[in-house]
């Protein structure tokens, strides 16, 4: 059995990494255009045609949410999540305000995977369930899987901020494939 070296795993992980977040951005993308067209085709349809549209909307309510948790991971990547960082102000010592991150990032990472598995017993009950949307009778599984699956990639771009706020503490450099400058 053929063993892959290290240069060669290395080089899959950085094009799975990068190929993740090209995914991200092309989700929020090609969401965000699709909601904008359907926002407008529900005004249209209720202002100048005099057609309730109601189809419409139901249509990006379901695209919306993968939206919404598509782009909390990808805030999750970037780390522009919404944080209220004292830690700077407060902790003049930087091992204090190293451990202090730490903490806050092991929080974090904490909260996502009660999330991850609120939100996978919420995908599961969603499938056994079988709702449908009042007006298409679409699946709202499609709807209830973005919470589920937002909520893993959340909690691994969490648990890879976890690493590099303890990898930084050290004193060694940020992950170099994570676009993250060091703070």
């Amino acid at each position: 059995m053929e063993h892959m070296d290290p240069y060669s795993a290395r080089r899959i992980g950085l094009f799975t990494w990068k190929g993740l977040v090209q995914v991200q951005r092309a989700i929020l993308i090609v969401s965000s255009g699709f909601v904008v067209l359907l926002v407008f085709a529900a005004v249209v349809m209720r202002y100048v045609i005099h057609y309730p549209g109601m189809e419409v909307e139901e249509i990006a309510t379901l695209v919306a949410f993968w939206l919404y948790f598509t782009g909390a991971v990808y805030g999750s990547y970037e780390r522009s999540h919404i944080k209220a960082d004292l830690a700077d102000v407060i902790f003049k010592n930087p091992k204090s305000n190293a451990r202090v991150k730490i903490i806050a990032s092991a929080i974090t990472f904490i909260l996502a995977l009660i999330m991850t598995y609120w939100g996978y017993h919420f995908f599961v009950w969603g499938i056994e369930m079988g709702g449908r949307s009042p007006i298409l009778l679409l699946p709202m599984v499609y709807a209830q899987s973005s919470i589920f699956i937002g909520a893993l990639f959340m909690s691994f771009y969490f648990l890879v901020e976890l690493a590099d706020m303890i990898r930084q503490s050290r004193g060694l450099a940020p992950f170099p494939w994570t676009g993250v400058e060091k703070e």
